[in-house]
């Protein structure tokens, strides 16, 4: 199998839940721009509660 890419699907999002939630559209806009930024980032995958291993089958 070859990584394609491994992912921090929820970061810092499980540290401030409570304040995600109550963003407006546009905050929250701001902070997916920045949750996407971050997400594939090999020195902070690991706060993430939850990460995503993309892969694909060599044939």
């Amino acid at each position: 199998m070859t990584r394609l890419s491994y992912i921090g699907t929820d970061m810092f999002t499980q540290y401030m839940r409570e304040e995600v939630d109550a963003m407006d559209e546009e905050t929250f806009a701001l902070y997916l721009r920045y949750h996407f930024t971050i997400c594939e980032r090999p020195d902070l995958v690991g706060v993430s509660h939850h990460s995503l291993d993309i892969l694909q089958k060599n044939v």
